[in-house]
């Protein structure tokens, strides 16, 4: 088995021990970000209530979406390579 091989085999390992850690933290996670979002909110009065919703449904997006797997198509590229939107002019 070459070092390449044996690399490739280790980070497969990983990648599964990864997954399985990722899974069982998910519901402790959200636990945690409800708890943080109670408490923000009561520590800013209320002040920033819309930001805190809008910032806490982002992250529970993220861990919903990885506790289901990749997303099908995945995000969409923003960057200054992206050709898929309107052309400026």
């Amino acid at each position: 088995m070459s070092f390449l091989d044996k690399a490739k085999h280790v980070a497969d390992q990983a990648k599964v021990k990864a997954e399985e850690l990722a899974e069982k933290a998910g519901p402790s996670a959200a636990k945690g970000l409800d708890a943080a979002k109670s408490s923000l909110d009561k520590a800013t009065g209320g002040k920033y209530h819309d930001k805190i919703e809008s910032v806490s449904g982002k992250v529970e997006g993220v861990l919903k979406r990885g506790s289901a797997g990749p997303a099908e198509g995945g995000p969409r590229s923003t960057g200054p390579d992206d050709t898929s939107g309107p052309k400026p002019g």
